[in-house]
């Protein structure tokens, strides 16, 4: 049984351990995005649920240039991508183009 096998776990943790912060923090976004929608139970389709989750995870994987030009620590991507995912993609666009309005006025 593989499951019992310890080396199947450190085999997991050294999996883990090596990826960029680019990458948990896109990991990070798409599993509290999906948790979120979850819980608030108000969207019934799993396709958008999934879809809210890839976007979030998405968005997190753009922030890590912008977190790089900022010359912040590359650890940010993983705080900023649980940001991403705990606001959801329609609150960031709506707080996006609200900046972008001011700013072009």
């Amino acid at each position: 049984m593989p499951e019992k096998d310890p080396a199947i776990w450190a085999a997991i943790w050294s999996a883990i351990t090596t990826l960029s912060a680019a990458t948990k923090g896109a990991i990070m976004a798409f599993f509290i995005a999906y948790l979120r929608v979850m819980y608030d139970g108000k969207e019934t389709h799993t396709v958008r649920t999934l879809l809210e989750a890839l976007l979030c995870g998405a968005l997190s994987l753009c922030a890590t240039s912008v977190i790089k030009w900022l010359n912040m620590p590359q650890d940010m991507a993983i705080a900023i991508g649980g940001a991403i995912g705990f606001f959801g993609v329609n609150t960031l666009r709506e707080k996006i183009l609200r900046f972008i309005d001011r700013k072009s006025e």
